[in-house]
């Protein structure tokens, strides 16, 4: 199933085979990475991993101006980070079309992070991307985020920041944890975010919390996908709906979790991140 609002605008590969057909899909789009950065100066303190939290850029073959970019946030349960397919990956493939694409690999519960330090991290990177513009080319009115997971949910408070110099102009959410609240919430995302507060429980559930200020979503989930509950993500893309958000919904009978820009080839979800650049060029960058 697939749909479009109107508005205002661990994966496991079995066999040699399928390794090597991977690695000469990544090897066709192989971009340069130009630069890694760390995030935080103050590195040998190690609170909470920040010693760890970097961008790493790539960028298009040709030179140019004026170019979009993503901020790409791998997921994980808010635990460790499949920064390769998740991250690596989508980077080199955004960078072959014409994309400035930055993996940022935000603090994580195995070194102790909790709300608000991923988000400090995507600010920080943020930061970075529009110091750097005329460095990497960015036009920085086009600077958005995908996530996967639970880098979804980040990508997704991303788009509610409420400085407008940090929110994302537009967001893709790729079977993405939207709740905090049960039955429907990621155990292992909320434990390792909310490190117990319940606090930020309703602050931090999405559906609660979009505006008719939330930018353009590209939003994607698979029915059977066994990790994340794809039902959260119909009950914030009815919100969407009901704001007159911009946005792009997918929902696929068949996919799984987990494949980052290689879903299985009987799966609706491939080729998902073309249809997102056709639908950037159509009705955000327009």
């Amino acid at each position: 199933m697939t749909g479009t609002c109107t508005g205002r605008k661990v994966i496991w590969f079995r066999g040699l085979l399928t390794a090597a057909l991977l690695l000469m899909a990544v090897n066709a789009f192989s971009q340069e990475l130009v630069d890694v950065h760390k995030l935080w100066k103050d590195a040998d303190a190690k609170v909470s991993g920040r010693h760890r939290s970097k961008v790493f850029v790539y960028v298009p073959e040709e030179a140019g101006q004026n170019r979009p970019a993503v901020v790409i946030m791998p997921g994980g349960s808010y635990t460790y980070l499949g920064i390769k397919g998740e991250g690596h990956y989508v980077a080199k493939w955004f960078a072959s079309k014409g994309f400035v694409a930055v993996v940022l690999r935000y603090r994580m519960g195995f070194y102790g992070a909790r709300y608000p330090q991923q988000l400090e991290d995507y600010r920080l990177a943020m930061d970075y991307l529009k110091d750097s513009c005329r460095r990497f080319g960015i036009d920085t009115t086009r600077i958005g985020a995908v996530g996967f997971s639970a880098g979804g949910h980040l990508a997704g408070c991303a788009a509610m920041e409420d400085n407008p110099h940090y929110r994302a102009n537009f967001v893709a959410m790729i079977y993405p944890v939207i709740t905090m609240r049960d039955p429907l919430v990621h155990k292992p995302s909320r434990k390792h975010l909310l490190r117990g507060d319940q606090s930020l429980i309703a602050k931090l559930s999405l559906e609660e919390n979009v505006t008719e200020e939330f930018p353009p979503v590209f939003l994607l989930h698979c029915e059977d996908d066994p990790v994340v509950n794809p039902a959260a993500s119909h009950t914030f893309a009815s919100e969407l709906e009901k704001l007159g958000v911009s946005c792009h919904v997918e929902f696929h009978s068949k996919g799984g979790h987990g494949f980052g820009i290689f879903p299985r080839k009987k799966s609706g979800a491939l080729g998902w991140q073309e249809r997102f650049v056709e639908w950037l060029e159509k009705t955000v960058f327009d």
